[in-house]
């Protein structure tokens, strides 16, 4: 079974070629904490699979409540591995995931990564990548799909294809906590005069923290940093304080046919 967490495409994408190569079920994280509490049931062989978008060096907060409130049944030495989709580089993401699987008696077994298009724009100095650079990336990421089910089928122990960067600890033990602290909220969030009401903020948010107001978009504090209300609006009409003023939009089925 195949859990995963996307806001812009990359990551569903990714989840979707790695389930047509393996055949195993695809599970969408958000959908599953609204059935919460669930217990899944383990077939015969069946890996345990997270796939999901590094946040500020590690695994996004959705994930990890996620792991901390997931019971499966006949889950015993099943074999466990992550597919992480990142802009740069990943940090500790992998010890941070690890530990959380440890506390459900679960090994990470393997874990690997995807550059993929960079979606995050809500800090001065980020943005999305150039035209270039993003289709660099696209045209890479079915060679390494590819590769990590290739590599899947051995099962391998330990074994970490990863790309923590400089100053990993720092980045992830340091600077993660303040992001998530500080800077995964919703407060800044809004929209200008450019909205037109038609509700797709609301419609695209994976946790349905947007409500319609005056026809107008309200978010409720119940943020996950994915940006997918920002980068679905087509007037680029919501906004994150000023930090997101002039800068691009993404999303991965605009370049790419997802039904490949």
């Amino acid at each position: 079974m195949i859990f995963y967490f996307s806001g812009t495409g990359n990551t569903r994408w990714v989840a979707r070629q790695l389930s047509k190569y393996t055949q195993d079920n695809l599970y969408f994280i958000p959908e599953e904490l609204e059935r919460a509490p669930h217990t899944y049931t383990l077939k015969e062989n069946e890996p345990i699979a997270f796939v999901f978008p590094v946040y500020a060096w590690g695994p996004p907060k959705i994930v990890m409540q996620f792991i901390k409130q997931l019971n499966i049944a006949n889950s015993k030495n099943a074999y466990t591995y992550a597919v992480c989709t990142c802009g740069d580089d990943m940090g500790r993401t992998r010890q941070i995931l690890a530990k959380e699987l440890k506390k459900k008696d679960w090994q990470l077994d393997a874990l690997f990564y995807l550059n993929m298009p960079d979606c995050y724009i809500s800090l001065p100095g980020f943005d999305v990548d150039k035209p270039e650079e993003r289709m660099q990336k696209l045209e890479q990421a079915p060679h390494i799909v590819a590769h990590i089910a290739k590599v899947l089928q051995q099962r391998p122990k330990r074994h970490y294809e990863e790309k923590p960067g400089p100053l990993p600890r720092i980045k992830s033990y340091v600077l993660r906590p303040l992001f998530n602290r500080l800077l995964m909220s919703d407060r800044l969030f809004h929209a200008t005069n450019d909205c037109i009401g038609c509700k797709k903020c609301s419609k695209v948010c994976p946790v349905h923290n947007i409500t319609m107001y005056a026809q107008k978009p309200q978010w409720n504090g119940n943020c996950t940093g994915c940006l997918a209300c920002y980068h679905n609006c087509p007037k680029k009409a919501v906004q994150y304080g000023k930090r997101t003023k002039g800068k691009g939009q993404y999303l991965h089925d605009n370049y790419v046919n997802t039904n490949e």
